[in-house]
């Protein structure tokens, strides 16, 4: 029965979980230069809101939105040459479970540029491409089992990209790490997991089907063992609530005292939901 339900599980290609289409929100803070240089990057906000908002980066197959918030802060800028070099701080986040904050960024930018879609390397736009990838591939890869791969690829090719510029290679070294940090075989069950538990939570809280959404639920808790330790306790702190309520209300309670040996952190709910049995 086991083996033939992985079977089954494996052979799902996956429901709508959390977003496609990509909404952009994006804020830009030049506090730290001078009047001179704010004034030649006023537009920048509106122009790379228009650029994430404007583009089609996937396709629309379970029509639902996916949140992309970019923080950026321009800390200095030099002149160089003949080009203005700024730097600046990014930090990134699906308003869920993905978050990056990124330190190590230079870049020149014209005043009042258009940007262009192009995986030929910009040290400007290149950043915030190889963000949407990342930001589209953890999200593809909840509704469908390592549906991320396509947009980590193309986060590679950015990756590789930028390692040929002699000028702004400055934190590629670093991005392509945590890529490949994620993608790698020894985070396959992790990423499995994610699958798993976002299909059954969809499935239960949105679609009332908790036949099926036990499934998904209960065959997760089979990835918890094998997932990297320093995964673990971010999966619970972000799902624990809506985990832990989905199973006491199936009543599938030993699958609640398995999560509940395994995530000490928010012992006061299990115990209190485990007293319902």
């Amino acid at each position: 029965m086991i083996f033939l339900f992985s079977v089954c599980l494996l052979g799902l290609s996956g429901y709508p979980v959390q977003a496609q289409r990509l909404i952009g929100e994006i804020t830009i803070d030049t506090e730290r230069l001078t009047q001179e240089h704010r004034n030649l990057l006023v537009n920048l906000e509106n122009i790379t809101e228009a650029y994430i908002n404007g583009n089609d980066w996937a396709p629309d197959d379970y029509g639902y939105d996916c949140y992309l918030d970019l923080n950026i802060v321009f800390e200095q800028v030099q002149a160089i040459s003949f080009e203005n070099r700024y730097s600046a701080v990014i930090t990134v986040s699906n308003r869920k479970d993905a978050q990056f904050s990124d330190k190590r960024w230079d870049f020149t930018i014209d005043p009042g540029v258009q940007l262009t879609y192009s995986l030929q390397f910009d040290p400007y736009r290149s950043l915030i491409d190889y963000y949407v990838q990342m930001i589209l591939g953890y999200e593809f890869d909840k509704v469908k089992k390592f549906g991320g791969n396509p947009y980590f690829n193309t986060a590679r090719q950015i990756c590789q990209a930028a390692s040929f510029s002699s000028r702004y290679f400055n934190g590629w070294d670093k991005r392509l790490e945590w890529l490949e940090d994620y993608i790698n075989p020894e985070n396959d069950h992790f990423r499995y997991l994610n699958f798993l538990y976002y299909t059954g939570e969809w499935l239960y809280y949105d679609e009332h089907d908790r036949d099926t959404a036990k499934k998904y639920l209960i065959y997760a808790i089979k990835q918890l063992d094998k997932i990297p330790e320093k995964r673990f306790q971010r999966f619970f702190d972000i799902n624990y609530y809506n985990y832990a309520n989905a199973l006491a209300e199936m009543e599938e309670f030993k699958s609640l005292s398995k999560i509940a040996s395994m995530d000490p952190d928010h012992a006061e709910l299990y115990q209190r939901l485990l007293k319902k049995q």
